[in-house]
């Protein structure tokens, strides 16, 4: 048995490495690979499929706005860099999701639960295809790290080891106790699609902090000490927002 499936995902590297998997697996058939949702429905409208393999972040529509868009919904799978989307798909009952970079392994993973739901469906003991078994599933999804490039190497960084992140324009400055990384990231990017809510804050426009890292913080100079004795400015827009974040008990 074979399924039909599409891929949508805008980024060149991450689909060219998901084309690779595809021709690896010998029981899908790809009926297409679109780098636009717009695309990806119009296609959908005359080829039904077995599962979509979905980028969530997509440009005009997301994966989240695709799916919500379809009637008649195939077998879902998102793949991001933003593990809190989880949480979100599992809302919409999809079938798996992928968290970037994803490895053929994970990748198999994904397409056998396909093959465990259609063999379920056919013995009668799911009603909705997609429906999620167990949402402690989310372990699976949270990351813990993130893969960056510095001066041609690819380095990675543990989420437990960032203390402060400090943007200078169209790169960032991420502070660890062994020492600055400079990459060609945004801090609208790390704080909006990679860096989890739970683990970090926003507190000026150049600076993103780990929330662990707070020892202390001055509200009347509006600035946080961290771990390594450094002092990190608090923008008087993100005051508030980190005072409900920390959770003072008196």
């Amino acid at each position: 048995m074979k399924l039909t499936c599409i891929f949508v995902e805008d980024e060149t590297p991450a689909m060219n490495l998901l084309k690779i998997y595809a021709d690896r697996t010998p029981t899908l058939e790809v009926l297409g690979f679109f780098d636009s949702s717009m695309e990806a429905i119009h296609f959908l409208s005359e080829n039904p499929v077995d599962v979509i393999f979905t980028d969530v972040n997509m440009p005009q529509l997301t994966g989240i706005e695709l799916t919500q868009s379809l009637r008649n919904k195939p077998y879902i799978i998102f793949i991001t860099a933003n593990a809190e989307y989880a949480v979100n798909g599992f809302e919409l009952d999809i079938v798996d999701f992928l968290v970037k970079p994803v490895t053929f392994e994970r990748f198999m993973k994904s397409v056998n639960k396909v093959f465990d739901r259609e063999e379920k469906k056919k013995l009668g003991g799911v009603n909705n295809h997609n429906e999620i078994e167990n949402k402690e599933e989310l372990e699976d999804y949270s990351m813990t790290s993130i893969y960056v490039k510095e001066s041609g190497k690819v380095i990675r960084i543990d989420f437990d080891e960032i203390i402060a992140i400090e943007g200078l324009k169209d790169y960032v400055k991420i502070i660890t106790d062994e020492r600055p990384i400079v990459t060609h990231l945004t801090m609208k990017k790390l704080e909006e699609q990679i860096l989890p809510k739970s683990k970090f804050m926003r507190v000026h426009k150049s600076f993103i902090v780990g929330l662990r890292q707070i020892r202390k913080f001055d509200g009347l100079d509006c600035y946080l000490e961290l771990q390594n004795k450094l002092q990190i400015p608090v923008g008087p827009q993100y005051k508030e927002a980190l005072m409900v974040k920390l959770k003072p008990v008196n």
